[in-house]
C-alpha cells in the first residue's frame, strides 16, 4: 500500500505563503476595525454631548443660552495687522462683537454644563502636567513637521490664528476635563464651549488630530436651539485623518 500526504518541505512552503498572506492583510484589517471602533466612539460622545445641549436648555425654562457660535461664519476672517518679533499676531483688525456669536451667558453655560455630565476630573490649566491628556501635535508642531524649511517665526505667524492650539498652548492653558467614560474635552480658550476639542478614547492611543482628537463647536441662529456641529474655525488634522464632519457623515 502507499501512503499519500504532504512532504515536510511541502508544509513549510504553504506556512510560508499563508504567512506572507496574512502579513500583508492584518494591517489593513487592523487599521478597518481601529477606524470603524473610533467613528462609533466618535457618534457616541456626539450623541452624549448633544443631549447635554438639550438638557441644559430644559434647565434654563426652554431657552437657550447665549453662549454661541453662528452657525456659518458671518465673518470673512480676523486679519493681523501687525506681528512681534517671535511671529505673534500683537495688532488683529477691529471689528464688532457679533462677528463669530454671542458670549453673555457663558459662565452660566460653563457651570449649566458642568452639571449635566459625569466628570471625574478638571484640569483648569497644566493639563498635560496635572494628567487630564496625554501629549499631542499642536497647529504649530503639525505645520512644521509638513513644512520643515519654516522658521519658528514663520510657523508662528502661519498659526496666529489658531494659537489656542499651539502645543504649548495644549499643554499649559487650555482647561481639560476627563469624563467618566475616559472621555477628554479640550477648551479652546473661547468663552464658553464655542470651540472645543474631544478626545473620543481619552488616554488611549493614537492620540491624534483626526483620528481620535476633533474640533467642535456649540451653534446657533439667534433665539434658536443650541446645536453641536464640526466646527468650521480650525480644525487640525494630521496626514492619513479625518474631519468632525466626515466622522459623522461617512
Amino acid at each position: 500500500m502507499k501512503n499519500n500526504g504532504f512532504t515536510l518541505a511541502e508544509v513549510l512552503v504553504t506556512l510560508g505563503i499563508i504567512g506572507i498572506v496574512a502579513a500583508m492583510t492584518l494591517p489593513a484589517l487592523v487599521n478597518k476595525y481601529q477606524e470603524a471602533a473610533l467613528k462609533s466612539q466618535f457618534k457616541k460622545v456626539y450623541s452624549m454631548l448633544s443631549q447635554s445641549l438639550k438638557q441644559m436648555e430644559v434647565n434654563n425654562g426652554g431657552s437657550p443660552l447665549q453662549c454661541f457660535l453662528w452657525p456659518q461664519s458671518k465673518y470673512k476672517g480676523l486679519a493681523c495687522l501687525a506681528y512681534d518679533e517671535n511671529g505673534n499676531c500683537k495688532q488683529w483688525q477691529s471689528g464688532s462683537a457679533d462677528h463669530y456669536g454671542y458670549t453673555d451667558d457663558c459662565g452660566i453655560f460653563q457651570q449649566e454644563f458642568e452639571h449635566t455630565i459625569k466628570i471625574i476630573k478638571v484640569c483648569e490649566n497644566n493639563a498635560l502636567k496635572n494628567g487630564c491628556i496625554p501629549e499631542y501635535s499642536g497647529v504649530d508642531t503639525i505645520k512644521k513637521q509638513n513644512n520643515e524649511d519654516m522658521s519658528d517665526v514663520d510657523v508662528n505667524k502661519a498659526t496666529a490664528a489658531a494659537s489656542w492650539w499651539r502645543k504649548s498652548a495644549i499643554e499649559k492653558d487650555r482647561k481639560a476635563y476627563v469624563l467618566s467614560d475616559g472621555t477628554i474635552l479640550l477648551m479652546s480658550g473661547w468663552s464658553g464651549m464655542r470651540i472645543f476639542a474631544v478626545d473620543v478614547n481619552g488616554m488611549k492611543k493614537p492620540n491624534k488630530w483626526g483620528y481620535d482628537l476633533f474640533v467642535l463647536s456649540v451653534v446657533s441662529d439667534n433665539g434658536s436651539s443650541l446645536n453641536l456641529i464640526p466646527s468650521y474655525i480650525i480644525n487640525p488634522v494630521e496626514k492619513g485623518g479625518k474631519t468632525a464632519k466626515q466622522m459623522l457623515t461617512e
